[in-house]
């Protein structure tokens, strides 16, 4: 099957011109005004001597927007979002000399990449940056699904049933199905049975993704953390706190002030199978469990709601 033409877009509503104009005002000032405050606390502390590269992964429409702007806010980080054309193309992580390049014009303790493209890279990106770490961030697989449909409708279920009936080329969006083993591809057959919706798509791709964390063995590596997303915007102060800690950046409670809840269980539950259902349960209750053991990770979770 070739790749579409084009991308699909769900049906998320447009803000108005003016509004959208007037939010990316606010956005952009909000960015000079930290920019001018880091540039303040970095000068009085003098030059760093010993940079942390960082990264945040997992799978698309996970929160992993929300975490790096987060972090972002720390005095010590710069984060690189995927937007970012210094370093990225087609969402794809550029080479190591660019990032390195990137990497020595930074001023910051700690510089942060979201390549959530390349999350099945993670091993080759700690590789090639020595005492790099990584935050793999993971979503309750129903709310991502209802938000990859509203985002990209049946993106995903096309993506999914043309892998499972041998894949095309799908050009730059090819990394979908990069290093995706014959046990998975195998697990997906089964839960897919004789079809999928947009919905049962959106959360087979979501076991997919996730499921690279356990192929690249990342639940021993002691340079990765792993975060809820339900937990980071219902206990945000403290899940960020344990994140600043770990990357050894400066936690200021004012970074989670615009962090909410408001998005868990927004839309109703949405139309998957059961089979599909059952397969993605397994994945997150091995998600939770490793994040319990990870030696970065705090044991005692908050109860779901």
């Amino acid at each position: 099957m070739a790749r579409p033409a084009v991308i699909r877009k769900g049906s998320i509503p447009k803000a108005p011109f003016w509004t959208r104009l007037r939010r990316r005002s606010q956005r952009a000032w909000s960015e000079f005004r930290l920019q001018r405050v880091k540039a303040r606390y970095r000068r009085g502390i003098g030059a760093v001597q010993e940079k942390t590269v960082a990264f945040v992964l997992g799978c698309q429409r996970s929160g992993t927007n929300m975490v790096l702007r987060t972090l972002g806010l720390s005095l010590d980080v710069d984060p690189v979002e995927e937007s970012d054309q210094r370093c990225f193309r087609d969402g794809r992580i550029m080479d190591r000399q660019t990032r390195n390049a990137l990497i020595a014009q930074s001023t910051a303790r700690c510089v942060i990449f979201k390549p959530i493209c390349d999350s099945h890279r993670a091993v080759e990106l700690f590789a090639e940056h020595a005492g790099s770490k990584a935050v793999w961030v993971y979503r309750r697989y129903s709310d991502v699904a209802n938000s990859a449909v509203r985002y990209w409708a049946d993106q995903m279920q096309t993506f999914i049933e043309d892998l499972l009936q041998g894949g095309g080329d799908w050009g730059v969006a090819q990394w979908n199905r990069e290093r995706v083993t014959d046990a998975c591809i195998a697990r997906m057959k089964e839960a897919a049975g004789d079809g999928l919706d947009p919905h049962g798509g959106a959360a087979l791709f979501w076991y997919m993704r996730n499921r690279t964390f356990f192929d690249q063995e990342l639940k021993h590596c002691p340079s990765m953390a792993l975060l809820r997303y339900e937990h980071a915007v219902t206990e945000s102060a403290r899940e960020f706190e344990r994140l600043c800690r770990f990357l050894d950046v400066r936690f200021e409670p004012a970074m989670v002030d615009r962090v909410f809840p408001t998005s868990l269980g927004k839309h109703p539950r949405p139309p998957i199978s059961r089979p599909v259902e059952r397969l993605c349960d397994e994945m997150m209750e091995q998600l939770d469990t490793a994040r319990a053991s990870m030696a970065n990770s705090p044991a005692v979770a908050p109860k779901e709601g």
